[in-house]
């Protein structure tokens, strides 16, 4: 029997999020976006172990989530485990393969939740990973995006962050995803700002949609060139939800003033927010940063790289 599984679910931003209104014909709802999206070295740790029965259990599966002592910002798992991604993941899994995988699972959370970071998602797509390799159930591109589908639209990019495709351009509604042009300058050194707020996503888009009535569309090809040229000094990056995610919560909006004075650099929000980051010139010179906004905001702040 194979032994346990370890995976680093890592966190994503989105380095530029284009983002359009809801096609008038889409029943759903969805949003078509472009998106340069990055995996980081700041991750969850999902360790997964296969239950076999025998003549005294059947095998049932256990699932114990908690946040790591390392978490930048401590909390609690207060969500129902049917409400998880990772969870929902493993059943929907079951339900596809017609029968019962019996796990013993441990998640340690570092990403917190409500952050757009896709930690939720990343934790999911290890899980898919996790049971494929446990029970060389043979799942393949097409298998995992039917059930990335299904589970959300960050899924799809971070079962190819577990695929080593960690730099994407995604593109539709978060479900086509290409390498992104390789950029001169890798790995990217950033400070990740996690405030002790979220952003309701749901809420985000519909002020989203409130506020941009008449937007040009997106050009997946003007990020692909962006992503192809960056540098650190590069001031174009950008996110088309920053200033509904600042209508939705206003804390928000007042962060990314006083971060505006702190920082050398633009601080940009990820996803739906509310984690912000900011890009720089060496891993010494984001944790100098991480620590002047620790100590002038007492906001959570670290340093970590894309990988």
């Amino acid at each position: 029997m194979a032994g346990p599984v370890t995976l680093d679910c890592p966190a994503k931003v989105n380095l530029a999020l284009a983002v359009d209104p809801p096609q008038p014909n889409d029943p759903r709802r969805l949003h078509p976006i472009a998106s340069w999206m990055a995996a980081l070295s700041f991750a969850d740790t999902l360790t997964v172990e296969r239950v076999v029965p025998d003549s005294e259990s059947p095998g049932e599966s256990s699932f114990e989530l908690a946040y790591a002592p390392d978490a930048p910002v401590p909390g609690a798992i207060d969500w129902a485990l049917e409400d998880d991604l990772m969870f929902r993941a493993h059943a929907l899994v079951e339900q596809r393969m017609g029968r019962p995988l019996a796990v013993r699972v441990e998640l340690q959370k570092r990403i917190p939740t409500g952050a757009g970071l896709g930690g939720g998602s990343s934790d999911a797509a290890g899980m898919i990973v996790a049971l494929d390799r446990l029970f060389e159930l043979g799942l393949n591109a097409s298998d995992q995006s039917a059930l990335a589908a299904e589970l959300g639209s960050d899924v799809h990019f971070a079962l190819g962050v577990l695929a080593g495709q960690t730099s994407s351009i995604v593109t539709g509604t978060g479900d086509q995803v290409e390498p992104a042009p390789c950029s001169a300058t890798w790995p990217i050194h950033l400070v990740l700002i996690l405030p002790p707020f979220g952003c309701p996503t749901g809420a985000v888009y519909a002020a989203f949609d409130r506020l941009n009535a008449s937007k040009s569309p997106i050009n997946a090809d003007d990020i692909r060139e962006l992503a192809r040229g960056f540098t650190p000094g590069n001031r174009e990056l950008f996110n088309d939800l920053t200033a509904a995610a600042a209508d939705v919560q206003p804390r928000l909006k007042s962060l990314l003033e006083d971060l505006g004075r702190l920082s050398p650099r633009p601080v940009h929000v990820t996803g739906s927010g509310a984690a912000c980051f900011a890009v720089t010139d060496s891993a010494d010179d984001a944790e100098g940063l991480a620590q002047v906004i620790r100590d002038e905001l007492n906001v959570a702040a670290l340093s970590t790289q894309t990988i």
